[in-house]
């Protein structure tokens, strides 16, 4: 069947919850693979730090893999080291390792700067990619997806903290950890701000930490937070996909109440339990498996999982987490060939 409308208007119609002609296969995490590597030629750690690099890896998810977006960076530490954080073991395969987290005694919350984008740390060549970026989607009628980490996720890990201390700091001193997890809010706003300003239209809001939050905390001053990073950024006039890493399940309600476009799933979410729960209102993204689909498994059997994510009730197909860097390209392309072969029968395509 042809395809009746472009990429980014089947996208920023799922976002608007209106009918489509097929499910979307966009980008909205990570898609740093070593076969787009060799098919670009722009390898990690270059392609975290060079612009003409991010560009090009970002650009072959769309060329070569067939993705129907452009989405970067490839890591979740840019907030972190624009404050100070120390990245270790750059690799081609794997992703950087935290080696001193911006934020490392409660005493360092105060001394926390917001930092400005076009300056500090690796933000000046995200935005700069993104201004490269911006105008080839356009002219390609594609979706420019960005990663800015909510205020949980980066007050609690993401390189700003290690979860070892400040989930201690969480329960044992909350006044400073609402202290630290205002000022992520603002670092994340200017950051994004700056993104959209370069031409960024969506925004992928990495809520990475929900999981290990209980119902009840969460409720207490994550909500809070996250819910005004959403709204914020909405009004910044860009589109918003909450992500959240592990199980939700637990705090899978409270994700609801966040009012972003859409609510990007864990693969340790069964797709059909969160359609029940989201009910007909909410859009879903997801959740194909990145390690045991997309990795070890075939492209039949990859096809099988869209399938069933599809059929359940996602909006848009993706994986439940980055690509991993070892996933062969002709599953990346399998996922996109079930989106255009099934994609038909998602809950949003036109009957």
């Amino acid at each position: 069947m042809v395809d009746e409308m472009r990429p980014i208007e089947r996208f920023h119609a799922v976002m608007e919850k209106n009918p489509v002609d097929r499910i979307p296969v966009a980008p909205v995490t990570q898609t740093g693979t070593v076969d787009l590597m060799e098919a670009s030629g722009a390898y990690w750690p270059e392609a975290h730090k060079d612009a003409e690099k991010m560009v090009k890896l970002g650009w072959a998810a769309y060329e070569v893999a067939g993705l129907e977006g452009v989405r970067i960076p490839f890591y979740i530490y840019a907030e972190a080291e624009a404050c100070g954080a120390e990245l270790t073991k750059w690799k081609k395969d794997n992703h950087p390792v935290l080696k001193k987290a911006a934020v490392s005694t409660l005493e360092d919350i105060d001394r926390l700067e917001v930092p400005d984008p076009h300056r500090d740390g690796r933000m000046p060549q995200i935005l700069e990619a993104t201004r490269i970026l911006a105008p080839r989607c356009r002219k390609e009628k594609i979706p420019l997806i960005l990663t800015v980490i909510g205020p949980t996720a980066l007050s609690l890990n993401a390189g700003m903290t290690d979860s070892m201390y400040s989930m201690v700091w969480f329960k044992r001193n909350p006044e400073e950890m609402e202290k630290l997890m205002r000022k992520c809010l603002e670092i994340g706003l200017v950051y994004a701000e700056a993104l959209i300003d370069a031409g960024a239209d969506t925004i992928l809001y990495n809520g990475a930490f929900d999981a290990g939050i209980a119902p009840a905390d969460y409720e207490k001053m994550p909500l809070r937070y996250n819910r005004e990073g959403v709204r914020k950024i909405k009004e910044l006039g860009a589109y918003v996909i909450y992500h959240s890493c592990m199980d939700i399940r637990r705090v899978f309600p409270q994700l609801l109440k966040l009012e972003a476009h859409a609510i990007s799933l864990s693969q340790e979410m069964d797709m059909a339990e969160a359609r029940a729960i989201a009910g007909e209102d909410t859009v879903l993204a997801g959740n194909v498996d990145p390690t045991y689909t997309l990795i070890k498994k075939s492209p039949e059997e990859v096809i099988e999982e869209c399938k069933y994510c599809i059929d359940a009730g996602s909006d848009i197909l993706c994986p439940g987490c980055g690509f991993g860097p070892k996933t062969p390209l002709e599953n990346m392309k399998a996922m996109v060939e079930a989106g255009k072969k099934y994609g038909h029968n998602a809950r949003l395509a036109k009957r």
